[in-house]
């Protein structure tokens, strides 16, 4: 299951640098690197057969590559890391959920929108940024609004938007939930609760039988409330510049 939820989460970073244009790929990783360095920059998909990781820290320290690599827990991986001066920077938990019919939402949601056109799109790129602490362009959620796999969110409050999120379906039927947020002073009321209920209600939409995504620590005693089950970690590395 690990896997699963894994490769919806590379195959979601992959979709949005094909759609913004900064996706590149070679035989040893792939590396998505919008404009600034902004969300999601990230190296991920690594060949264990063929990298070079001496390679991929000059080309880090150069500025080529972003400053940060994501990989499922692997132990000798990880050593590898540790040994070319990779330090963990954060640890995330992989979370599932099998749906069945009884556990689809009831609501209408009217106070969560569509994100359909470039204003609501600088709407969420706003109140992801100041949600989760980096920046995420308004160019890089534009190129997003047009696609067929993944859905972005904005939801009001007191008439003023100040949530957001999105679901993406990938290749193989699943649906991950992604990039769910709220703005600092807005925090406590369940906004982000009903956030992940409205996807929810998008997943059954999609037909897919299982939904994924990847918590904090915080935000996986959250998402266990809900009844989504931990399954491995991914790891971010990154190199002292």
């Amino acid at each position: 299951m690990k896997n699963t939820i894994i490769k919806n989460l590379f195959e979601f970073w992959r979709h949005i640098g094909i759609s913004g244009q900064f996706l590149y790929n070679n035989e040893q990783y792939n590396y998505v690197k919008p404009n600034n360095y902004s969300w999601p920059s990230k190296v991920f998909g690594l060949n264990e057969s063929k990298i070079n990781l001496k390679k991929i820290c000059l080309k880090i320290k150069n500025g080529e590559l972003p400053n940060s690599i994501s990989i499922l827990k692997n132990e000798v991986l990880e050593a590898q890391l540790t040994k070319h001066q990779f330090i963990l920077k954060s640890s995330v938990k992989g979370m599932y959920f099998d749906l069945h019919e009884k556990d689809k939402p009831t609501e209408d949601f009217i106070s969560i929108e569509r994100v359909d056109n470039d204003e609501k799109a600088i709407e969420f790129s706003l109140i992801a940024s100041n949600s989760f602490g980096y920046e995420i362009l308004s160019s890089t959620i534009i190129a997003l609004v047009s696609s067929s796999q993944l859905k972005l969110f904005i939801g009001k409050y007191n008439n003023k938007y100040v949530s957001c999120g999105m679901v993406f379906l990938d290749k193989n039927g699943i649906s991950g939930l992604h990039m769910i947020g709220t703005l600092p002073n807005y925090r406590g009321f369940g906004l982000g609760k009903e956030m992940t209920n409205k996807l929810m209600l998008e997943v059954f939409k999609n037909e897919s039988k299982q939904v994924v995504l990847v918590a904090s620590k915080s935000g996986e005693r959250i998402y266990s409330k809900l009844g989504f089950k931990a399954e491995g970690s991914l790891l971010s590395y990154s190199i002292k510049k």
